[in-house]
Parts: structure tokens; sequence; C-alpha cells
């Protein structure tokens, strides 16, 4: 299980604790939803959420070239 460091100030949405930049999280999960990176971790202090790559440090979470990948980031043709 690879850990890595925040880099901000992130806010769990389910328990409303907030985690400081330094605090040391492992990544369980990395996921695609709508064209996004999500991260799923786990809390130093237990517990579990989804954030974003940006919220950790960028030398120590290697996701191959997805880093702050978002819908706008692509273009779409449109023909009518």
């Amino acid at each position: 299980m690879q850990t890595t460091t925040l880099v901000r100030i992130v806010r769990d949405p389910r328990s409303g604790e907030v985690h400081a930049p330094n605090e040391r999280v492992a990544i369980l999960t990395v996921m695609q939803n709508l064209n996004r990176t999500l991260l799923r971790v786990r809390w130093e202090a237990g517990g579990e959420c989804v954030i974003f790559p940006g919220d950790v440090e960028e030398k120590t979470c290697q996701l191959s070239g997805s880093r702050n990948r978002d819908a706008s980031s692509h273009s779409t043709e449109l023909n009518y």
C-alpha cells in the first residue's frame, strides 16, 4: 500500500473532520470518474475518504500523467 502526504487542508465530507497539510495518508485505490482521477485514502486516525490527486504530494504519488485531469481538458468536436 502506497503512502503519501497531504499538501493542503482537506475536509472529510462524511465526518466533517479537517485534515492538515503534512498528514500521512495511505492510498487504497486510484479511480476514474467523469474523466477525473480520484484517490480513495485512509487517514492516519482511521476512516476513509475520496480526494483529488492535487491534495497530495506529487513526488510520492505517481499517477502516470493523469494529475489534475478534468472534463474541461478534453476537446470535443461537434458536427451539426
